[in-house]
């Protein structure tokens, strides 16, 4: 099977926990984008104004780590583009005008090049964002990646609120 049809089934299994599905979640969008090595499921927070991180994948160590907040006023180029637009391609992330905001306090430390996010809804209203990050190297983002990671997030969206 496919990691979306999975993603599907596991989403919609009722006896799963959010942790699991939030896991399964992550290590779908990296077998479903070529480049993502680390996926994360981010939760809006304070009227749009805070994301924390539920779950982060790290393809390269197999690790899951959480708790992680970003605030709006740290990075307003970066909020105001996730919402307007609802989608972000940056491909070279730290040149980007919409993500070098992250440069000094998120990519650098992380050794993140390349960006690939997607706003997650509930009832028409952002909720979230699914992040895809490129570790150690440039990844060039093709449609074919947007529109998996799209379908992702119409999933995730359909099954959980990340303010469960």
């Amino acid at each position: 099977m496919d990691p979306i049809t999975d993603l599907t089934i596991t989403m919609s299994h009722p006896d799963k926990s959010n942790t699991d599905k939030l896991k399964q979640a992550c290590i779908a969008t990296c077998e479903s984008i070529e480049g993502a090595n680390r996926t994360s499921i981010w939760r809006l927070q304070d009227n749009n104004q805070k994301i924390e991180c539920l779950m982060c994948f790290d393809r390269q160590t197999h690790e899951f780590s959480s708790g992680q907040i970003l605030s709006k006023s740290d990075f307003p180029e970066y909020f105001d583009a996730i919402l307007e637009n609802e989608h972000i391609v940056a491909s070279d992330a730290r040149n980007h005008p919409s993500t070098e905001c992250f440069n000094a306090d998120y990519f650098i430390p992380n050794d993140i090049y390349s960006l690939l996010d997607y706003i997650l809804h509930q009832d028409f209203s952002p909720t979230g964002i699914l992040c895809c990050e490129s570790i150690g190297s440039f990844s060039q983002w093709q449609e074919q990646d947007s529109t998996s990671l799209r379908k992702i997030s119409n999933v995730i969206s359909m099954f959980f609120t990340p303010g469960e």
